[in-house]
C-alpha cells in the first residue's frame, strides 16, 4: 500500500502529515525548536504532544523514540560518565594524597 505521496506505508501505521504556515513568524519557530530541544524531544514529538494535551487526548506514546530516543540516551550516558570521571578523579586524589 501506497500513501498519496507515493511512499510505502507499513500494515501498522498510516502516515499522516499536518502543515502549518506561521507566516512569517521565524520567532515562532525559534520558541518551538529551544522548547522542544529543552525538553530533550524532536520538534514534531513536541508538538503533537503538544497537540494532545491540548486536544485532552491521551499521548501515543511516553517513551521517547527514533532521534528523541538518541537524544534522551545521550544525555543520560553523558550524565553517568561525568560522574564516573568524577569518582575516577576523586580517587586518584585519594591515592596521589
Amino acid at each position: 500500500m501506497t500513501s498519496e505521496t507515493n511512499k510505502p506505508e507499513t500494515s501498522t501505521t498510516k502516515r499522516l502529515q499536518l502543515n502549518l504556515r506561521l507566516d512569517g513568524r521565524e520567532d515562532l519557530l525559534e520558541a518551538i525548536k529551544a522548547t522542544a530541544e529543552t525538553n530533550g524531544l524532536s520538534v514534531n514529538s513536541w508538538v503533537v504532544g503538544l497537540l494532545e494535551s491540548a486536544t485532552g487526548m491521551k499521548p501515543a506514546s511516553a517513551a521517547p523514540t527514533g532521534g528523541d530516543l538518541e537524544s534522551t540516551i545521550a544525555k543520560e550516558l553523558d550524565k553517568l560518565l561525568a560522574e564516573k570521571l568524577a569518582s575516577f578523579e576523586e580517587r586518584l586524589g585519594k591515592l596521589s594524597a
